[in-house]
């Protein structure tokens, strides 16, 4: 219900708030996160963090390519019961439709896929072991999602996005799927002509 109101909210200010904002050739600059959570043992919360700059370019008024970069860090895992933790860093050119393109607002929906690694390692290194070796690797990661900006003024905004995201392990036969679910993704946004 929360969401549904939020969106109610978004779309009611995009409407009284004036024509297109975005056009082509216009080029933005945004950094984004998200935090992982999960649970292991006696712990429970935040145990990771995803952060995203990107940069995006658009080909028509209502079409962008974003090239995100983006660097994980997940803690608490256990890895043949040892604690470790994994760091991964992906590429994913992304291809995103302002299907709402007004003065403050744009909604959008996107979808996105590229290529990264993955390194996993122990908290104690004198524990790492040759499952941490097996599980490091190639990821793909598969992004699709709808969001929103809210600009405050001509330059600076704000940016959700409620992506679905499925990053798989490409290069291990011991694990294939690292992360399947959504991922709510909160950032700060910069038009920079």
């Amino acid at each position: 219900m929360k969401k549904i109101l939020l969106l109610s909210a978004f779309l009611t200010l995009g409407i009284s708030n004036g024509f297109g904002q975005s056009k082509k050739n216009d080029l933005k600059l945004t950094i984004s996160a998200l935090p992982l959570f999960g649970s292991s043992g006696s712990f429970s919360g935040i145990n990771g963090i995803v952060i995203k700059p990107s940069i995006g370019y658009y080909i028509s008024e209502r079409t962008s390519i974003d090239l995100n970069f983006s660097y994980a860090n997940l803690n608490n895992l256990q890895v043949s019961n040892i604690d470790s933790y994994y760091n991964s860093y992906a590429f994913i050119p992304t291809l995103r439709n302002n299907f709402v393109n007004k003065q403050k607002l744009r909604i959008f929906a996107e979808f996105g896929f590229g290529l990264g690694t993955i390194k996993y390692g122990a908290d104690n290194n004198n524990f790492r072991n040759s499952q941490h070796d097996e599980l490091s690797g190639g990821i793909s990661v598969l992004n699709i999602g709808i969001g929103g900006n809210y600009y405050f003024n001509d330059k600076f905004g704000l940016e959700l996005i409620i992506p679905y995201i499925r990053s798989n392990n490409i290069t291990s036969d011991n694990a294939n799927n690292i992360y399947s679910g959504i991922g709510p993704t909160l950032g700060l946004t910069y038009k920079l002509n």
